[in-house]
C-alpha cells in the first residue's frame, strides 16, 4: 500500500517497496486518481515502480505537491519523470521552473516523457472555422485551447482551478523550453490522431539511434501520421 508523505519527501520504506537494483522508479507528475489517465507504455513492465505526485489531496497522491515545486523530493532519485496533460495547466513563467525541477529529481541516465496538447493541430481546425467540431474522443479545438469546460466546472465546484489551461505549445516551442531547462537529448512526435505532442528528453546527450529507440519504447503506439524529430533544437 502506498502512503502519502505530506512533507513531500519519499522513501522506499514509505511505499513498502524494497530498495533493489532491479526496480526503476518513475514519477507521475499531475497523476490524478490512481490508475486514471494516460499510462506510458514502456513503464508498465513489472520492473518499473510508479510514484504519483499531484497538488490535489483528494486524489490521494504519494506526494502532495505542486508540479513546479518539488522541494521535498530528493535530487537524482528517479529514473524517469512522466507528465501527461499537466504542463499546459501551468502559467508560462511556471513551466521552466517546473521542468528544471523535473530534471533535478532525475538520475544521470534518466529521462523525461512529456505529453501535452498540440496547439498547432488545434489551430488548423480553428482556421477552418471548426472551433466546436470534435477533434478526437469528444474533444474540440475550444477544449484544447481554453480547457475542457466540463472539467473546469467540476474543479470550480470543488473549490480549485487546476483544470484550467494557462499555456500551450507547438512541438518546436516545447522542445526549446525543455532545452532551456538543461536537458541534452530530444525525440519528439506530433501524434495527430490524438492532437498531442509527445516528447522524450534525456538528462545527458545520447545518439540519435538511442533517442529513437527510447521514443519507440515509451511513445504511445497508435495509427498515426509521423513527424519524428531526434535532435537538439535550433537556437
Amino acid at each position: 500500500m502506498r502512503q502519502s508523505n505530506r512533507s513531500g519527501d519519499l522513501t522506499p520504506a514509505s511505499l513498502n517497496i524494497a530498495a533493489t537494483a532491479s526496480l526503476s522508479r518513475w514519477l507521475n507528475v499531475g497523476s490524478g486518481v490512481a490508475g486514471s489517465g494516460l499510462r506510458p507504455p514502456g513503464m508498465c513492465e513489472p520492473n518499473w515502480v510508479e510514484v504519483r505526485l499531484d497538488a490535489d489531496p483528494a486524489v490521494l497522491p504519494d506526494i502532495e505537491s505542486a508540479a513546479n515545486d518539488l522541494h521535498g523530493v530528493s535530487s537524482a532519485s528517479f529514473d524517469a519523470v512522466f507528465s501527461s496533460h499537466c504542463i499546459e495547466h501551468l502559467y508560462l513563467d511556471q513551466a521552466l521552473p517546473a521542468l528544471c525541477e523535473w530534471r533535478r529529481v532525475l538520475r544521470e541516465q534518466g529521462f523525461l516523457l512529456l505529453v501535452c496538447p498540440d496547439l498547432q493541430a488545434a489551430a488548423e481546425m480553428i482556421a477552418d472555422d471548426r472551433l466546436f467540431d470534435v477533434a478526437y474522443a469528444g474533444i474540440t479545438p475550444f477544449d484544447i485551447v481554453f480547457s475542457h469546460q466540463g472539467l473546469v466546472s467540476q474543479g470550480r465546484a470543488a473549490g480549485h482551478h487546476w483544470m484550467e489551461h494557462r499555456s500551450g505549445y507547438t512541438l518546436s516551442s516545447l522542445t526549446q523550453l525543455v532545452s532551456q531547462a538543461g536537458f541534452e537529448g530530444f525525440a519528439g512526435l506530433r501524434l495527430r490522431p490524438r492532437f498531442e505532442l509527445w516528447l522524450v528528453a534525456t538528462v545527458n546527450k545520447r545518439s540519435e539511434e538511442a533517442l529513437r529507440q527510447l521514443a519507440q519504447q515509451h511513445f504511445l503506439h497508435v495509427q498515426r501520421q509521423q513527424q519524428d524529430h531526434s535532435q537538439k533544437p535550433r537556437p
